[in-house]
């Protein structure tokens, strides 16, 4: 059986991967657009926003219905926090080229992810690597971590996705066809299972595609020692950045400076206050 089969059905897929009517944004002055080709003829445009040679990295898998424009707001947040974002994107969304599908999602994610750290490399960008995934992207997320995880300093989910069924039904699957065994579908838990990489949560209390105890379900499976689970107020299922606002910016900043060792003011004050009592 080819792999994702079961999902990769037509009906489905137009569901999962909704068109896109906006076009691509003009590229901003403090990003680039890199076009990489994960296959023959298959060429996936995706844009490197920086800051810092030398800091973070955030490898971003964005939602399938988003865009670079709404993208591009969100990225600029991010390198106020000192964070360079490299934004990823999928075969047939946008103007990439091939049909969209999940068994291509991981299939290009893991080449893609491979030529983008290449990319990086050779022009010297040395800061640490995180994956992020939000709402489908999670799924390329999980699976790039668990695959490179001697590469990857943390893994960031937004909206993840858990059970195969319940989110194909809450995308408006009929349920004959969103009745789908965990090992033919996500399989996130036991993905996520596997991971030790430190690991942040982000989800919306108002989320309808993936419910709450979803969410705690795959912080409650993580084998990440180090991890951490945020339940947003108010915030829906595409819009737990918009909602969580800076201090959802804010928490992602410490998650990379804690995990690198990053001292935090609250440390060099207190060491700086140690050293004057010695």
């Amino acid at each position: 059986m080819i792999p994702y089969s079961k999902i990769d059905q037509s009906e489905v897929s137009a569901l999962l991967f909704p068109s896109q009517s906006i076009s691509p944004s003009p590229c901003p002055d403090n990003a680039e657009d890199v076009i990489l080709e994960v296959g023959s003829g298959v060429v996936l445009n995706c844009r490197y926003y920086f800051v810092d040679q030398n800091g973070p990295v955030l490898f971003y898998y964005p939602a399938t219905g988003g865009s670079t424009f709404s993208f591009d707001i969100v990225a600029e947040n991010f390198l106020k926090k000192g964070i360079n974002v490299f934004l990823a994107s999928y075969r047939g969304c946008g103007k990439n080229s091939g049909s969209p599908s999940v068994g291509a999602m991981y299939e290009d994610s893991e080449k893609l992810f491979h030529l983008a750290m290449e990319w990086l490399s050779g022009r010297a960008w040395t800061g640490p690597l995180f994956v992020m995934g939000q709402s489908l992207g999670s799924i390329c997320a999980i699976d790039t971590v668990l695959n490179n995880s001697d590469l990857v300093k943390g893994l960031i989910i937004e909206s993840g996705v858990c059970g195969t069924t319940s989110y194909l039904e809450a995308m408006g699957v009929n349920q004959e066809q969103a009745d789908i065994p965990e090992e033919d579908g996500f399989n996130t838990i036991e993905k996520i299972e596997e991971i030790k990489t430190p690991t942040l949560i982000f989800h919306g209390a108002r989320d309808r595609l993936v419910t709450i105890a979803e969410a705690e379900k795959n912080q409650a499976s993580s084998g990440a020692r180090t991890k951490q689970f945020f339940i947003i107020p108010g915030a829906e299922h595409h819009t737990v950045c918009e909602t969580g606002g800076d201090l959802y910016i804010q928490t992602i900043k410490q998650f990379t400076d804690t995990v690198c060792g990053v001292n935090t003011w609250r440390q060099k004050r207190r060491s700086h206050m140690t050293t004057q009592k010695g």
